[in-house]
């Protein structure tokens, strides 16, 4: 079987199919994607289960009814079992974001849920939670000229004790249609998530920042119902606090038994970069105000 390489988050993953647009790479595969049995973990080593997934250290399992079941290795292999006809759009969806999620933090890596952008030579990450809004700003941060380096899942790691690298995933944002019809954005190709979700990948090419980059600030997004945009210095223990909740899958890093090391990464973090906290309305008219107010307060 062809298999094709490409470069993501500093990584080298051989995947059984094509993917448009992905930086593709010479080098010997750090990551392997097949085709196979995906089985979960036994109940004696079983130290999490949710309604989709079980974990045990090393062996991560998610079973997706009538697309596929995945298992995530070692840190090093992700294996699709199909339930069906093989859809890759879905099948990439899932890889990409929650099985490439675990396999990173398996391979001693900080992950967040969050979008980091480049502009006038600093790196920021936008944090938060589920419908915060982080790919829509990622959008108009794109539209007023910054490069993006991560969508979703922003990979940390550390050169040394003062240096927060930020690794680059994949070059696309995903927007729900209501959200690219209200932005307008031309001159990208999109393509649906998958068949049945009316959620589309925007490929943004050359604004994909492509090299790892030391990240400056940590912004975590609070969408509110007041007019006002606010920010708020992070400092002390409360770094902390925000960095646990925007991490990634804390309750499977807790079933993969990484919960110290992932301590040891986000008090690093905190020690490292500036955290601030923007309470913003989602408010469309209030749109080119709120991208100034972020271009003076964290990219200037």
């Amino acid at each position: 079987m062809q298999t094709y390489h490409y470069n993501i988050c500093g990584l080298t993953v051989e995947f059984p199919w094509k993917i448009d647009y992905f930086p593709t790479s010479n080098q010997t595969p750090d990551v392997f994607i097949q085709f196979g049995v995906a089985s979960p973990p036994s109940k004696e080593v079983m130290l999490y289960q949710g309604p989709y997934c079980q974990v045990a250290p090393n062996h991560f399992f998610l079973s997706i009814d009538n697309i596929a079941n995945f298992m995530v290795r070692d840190g090093n292999l992700i294996t699709i079992e199909p339930q069906g006809n093989i859809d890759t759009d879905s099948l990439k969806t899932f890889v990409l974001s929650s099985c490439l999620g675990v396999l990173l933090i398996q391979r001693n890596l900080l992950v967040l849920h969050a979008a980091v952008l480049k502009k006038n030579g600093k790196t920021v990450a936008f944090g938060g939670g589920p419908g915060c809004g982080k790919s829509t700003l990622s959008a108009l941060l794109l539209k007023s000229g910054a490069g993006v380096l991560a969508d979703n899942i922003a990979v940390i790691c550390f050169d040394n004790k003062t240096t927060a690298m930020t690794l680059p995933s994949f070059p696309n944002i995903h927007l729900w249609q209501s959200t690219l019809d209200k932005l307008a954005i031309n001159g990208y190709n999109s393509k649906k998530i998958r068949p049945e979700i009316n959620k589309y990948v925007i490929n943004i090419g050359a604004d994909f920042v492509n090299t790892p980059q030391p990240l400056s600030s940590l912004c975590i997004l609070s969408p509110w119902n007041k007019r006002e945009i606010h920010f708020e210095q992070i400092t002390g223990a409360e770094k902390i606090f925000q960095l646990t909740n925007v991490s990634f899958r804390t309750k499977i890093t807790r079933g993969l038994g990484m919960d110290q090391q992932h301590f040891k990464h986000i008090s690093a973090l905190s020690n490292t970069i500036n955290m601030v906290k923007l309470s913003y309305p989602q408010d469309w008219a209030l749109n080119s105000t709120l991208i100034n107010h972020i271009d003076e307060y964290l990219f200037k």
